[in-house]
C-alpha cells in the first residue's frame, strides 16, 4: 500500500554521544514526552470535543495521521496515508520537539554554551544536614533533519531479542522508505524535504508551510511556521522572536565550527517560514518589519540579504 513515509534523523546526535551519553539521550525523553503528551491529549480531548472554530487548529497539531511511529537509535520513521495532514502533524511534531528547551537559548546563561543550564539540587552535607546545590549541564535541542517520500511502504513484523526474551519487532520496508533515508543527507541544518511526487499530492492548506529547495525538484517543510497562530492577526508576528532568538544564539555558538551552516541553515529556516506563512495570510509587510527590527537588534544587519533573499528589497 501506498503511503507517506518520513526519515527522521537527530541533528548532531553522535558529536553529543561522544561528549556526555547522559545528556544526549535527553533527546529521547523529549521527543517521548512530545508524542506521548500528543496521544493522550488526542484521547482525553478528541477533536470533536473542541468548538468548531478550533477544530482544525487542533487537528493540525495531533499525531491521528500517524498510522506508523517507529524510532530505532537517533532515527524516526514515521508513515501514514493522508499527504497533507501527515505533513502539517510532523510540523507541529518536530516544532514542539525543538519548543521543548528553546526558552533556555532565548536568554541562555552564557551566550558563548547557550545549552549549558544550572539546576539547582538538595543534597545532604558532610554532617548530614539538608544542602541547596547547583549543578551545570547541557540541555541540547532536539532538532530533525530528513526526508519524507510517497509510495511502496510495507508494515512488517520481525523477530527480535530484548534482555534476552523474544519479541515481535514492528518495521517498515518498501521503496518510498528507501527514498526518504536517501533525500535526508542532501540538505544541511534541521530541514525536512520532499520531490515533487509528494508536493503534488498537498492540499493548498499544506503548501502554505512548504517551499521550494535550492535543489531543482525538491521541496521542504517550513516546521517553524507552524508557531504561528495566523487568526491571532498581525500581532502574532511578535512571537518570531521565540523562534529566531534562541536559533541566532545557538549559531553563534557554534559559528567558525564545523557546525556552523547546520545552525545558519536553521536561522534561515525560521525566517522563510515566518515570511511565507504571513504572506498567505496578507501580512507579509507586516511581517518583514518584524523580522527586520529583529535582525538589527541582533546585530545580523550583515547577514539581512542573505537571510530575507528575494524578500530583500520588498
Amino acid at each position: 500500500m501506498e503511503k507517506a513515509v518520513a526519515f527522521l534523523d537527530l541533528l548532531a546526535f553522535s558529536s553529543r554521544i561522544r561528549e556526555n551519553t547522559p545528556e544526549a539521550l535527553m533527546a529521547f525523553t523529549n521527543y517521548r514526552t512530545i508524542l506521548q503528551t500528543a496521544w493522550q491529549d488526542s484521547q482525553r480531548h478528541p477533536v470533536e470535543s473542541y468548538p468548531e472554530v478550533l477544530r482544525e487548529l487542533v487537528a493540525r497539531s495531533g499525531i491521528d495521521s500517524f498510522e506508523h511511529f517507529l524510532p530505532f537509535s537517533d532515527s524516526i520513521f514515521i508513515a501514514g496515508e493522508d499527504p497533507s495532514m501527515f505533513l502539517m502533524q510532523l510540523g507541529h511534531f518536530v516544532l514542539n520537539c525543538f519548543r521543548f528547551t528553546a526558552r533556555h537559548y532565548l536568554q541562555p546563561e552564557d551566550r558563548a554554551n547557550p545549552t549549558q543550564v544550572t539546576i539547582p539540587e538538595i543534597g545532604r552535607g558532610p554532617d548530614g544536614h539538608l544542602v541547596a546545590k547547583e549543578t551545570q549541564m547541557h540541555y541540547f535541542p532536539t532538532l530533525f533533519r530528513g526526508g519524507i517520500a510517497w509510495g511502496e511502504a510495507v508494515p512488517i513484523s520481525l523477530f527480535g531479542i530484548v534482555q534476552r526474551n523474544p519479541v515481535e519487532i514492528a518495521n517498515l520496508a518498501g521503496k518510498a522508505v528507501v527514498e526518504a533515508v536517501g533525500l535526508e543527507s542532501k540538505v544541511k541544518g534541521p530541514r525536512i524535504i520532499f520531490a515533487k511526487d509528494f508536493y503534488e499530492r498537498l492540499n493548498d492548506a499544506a503548501r502554505v508551510y512548504v517551499k521550494e529547495t535550492e535543489i531543482k525538484g525538491y521541496f521542504e517543510l517550513l516546521w517553524p511556521g507552524f508557531h504561528y497562530i495566523l487568526s491571532n492577526g498581525s500581532r502574532e508576528t511578535n512571537s518570531f522572536r521565540d523562534l529566531f532568538i534562541p536559533a541566532v544564539n545557538l549559531w553563534r555558538a557554534h559559528n567558525h565550527t564545523a557546525s556552523s551552516e547546520h545552525y545558519f541553515r536553521f536561522v534561515e529556516l525560521v525566517v522563510m517560514s515566518t515570511i511565507k506563512v504571513f504572506e498567505s495570510a496578507g501580512m507579509l509587510q507586516v511581517s518583514l518589519q518584524t523580522i527586520r527590527q529583529a535582525i538589527t537588534t541582533a546585530q545580523l544587519g550583515d547577514k539581512m540579504q542573505a537571510l530575507l533573499k528575494d524578500y530583500h528589497r520588498r
